[in-house]
């Protein structure tokens, strides 16, 4: 096939991952490049557009080959980076092939990208979005943590628009916002996000920063991972403004529902 020789660069492939799609047992694929430098980020070597590996979707099916033959062990397909929807021509063309091998996929995307967002979502290959809301819905919040304050209303606009249309399409809707310290830890930052994702998303994840990944600022990769304490109060906010249901993700206790 002529779309095997498709090239896609990516940071790599996890092969089979159960914490990425919860439920499910996926593949992950790691897309390279990021229009968004959020201090946190623990896959900051994937933010270059010329980072990661080309490989063709050859080599993309060999590995689905070899998680659903001879006894199938996949039950779905993550594409996550690094930011995805900055090869969006190429995300088309992958998700058609998974859809061949009769997986469920789901797109982890920041939603800032609204042309690409609304070209990959109308085709109707992606049975779930999980969206990295990181910031309460307002361009004075998103551009102090985005490294790309000039951006900040047209992404934010954009994050609005993939909410809206996932609803319009029937999509379901992860939220999720990793809890960093002295960034995204106060209750007032959570209850602005919640305030702003109710009823308009299927589940809210507040996700436990971890330090030990390539984070981007320096200064906070030596700071402690919020307590698990604290993100059980923040889940609290969240639940107290409207949201349900949310969980928390810890690194060493996993996820756990809080209600």
């Amino acid at each position: 096939m002529a779309e095997l020789e498709t090239s896609i660069r990516i940071g790599g492939i996890t092969d089979m991952s159960t914490v990425d799609w919860y439920s499910n047992v996926s593949l992950v694929v790691f897309w390279a490049g990021c229009n968004r430098k959020c201090p946190y980020c623990h896959n900051s070597l994937l933010i270059p557009a010329d980072s990661g590996t080309e490989v063709t979707l050859s080599y993309l099916d060999e590995r689905l080959k070899q998680g659903m033959t001879p006894v199938p062990s996949l039950d779905a397909v993550v594409f996550t980076g690094g930011e995805p929807l900055l090869q969006s021509e190429q995300v088309i063309k992958a998700a058609k092939l998974v859809k061949q091998f009769g997986l469920k996929l789901m797109l982890d995307t920041n939603g800032t990208l609204l042309d690409a967002v609304e070209k990959v979502l109308r085709t109707g290959l992606f049975d779930r979005v999980a969206l990295d809301v990181k910031s309460p819905l307002n361009p004075e919040a998103f551009g102090k943590l985005s490294g790309v304050p000039e951006m900040a209303e047209k992404y934010v606009t954009s994050i609005k628009h993939t909410i809206k249309l996932c609803n319009e399409l029937g999509i379901p809707i992860d939220a999720r916002t990793t809890v960093a310290p002295g960034v995204s830890d106060q209750e007032d930052y959570i209850r602005g996000i919640a305030e702003g994702i109710k009823d308009k998303i299927d589940v809210y994840y507040l996700q436990q920063f971890d330090n030990q990944g390539d984070v981007l600022d320096p200064e906070l990769k030596e700071k402690d991972p919020p307590t698990k304490e604290l993100l059980i109060n923040l889940a609290k906010v969240a639940i107290d403004e409207g949201v349900d249901p949310v969980f928390i993700k810890t690194r060493f206790e996993g996820l756990e529902r809080i209600k």
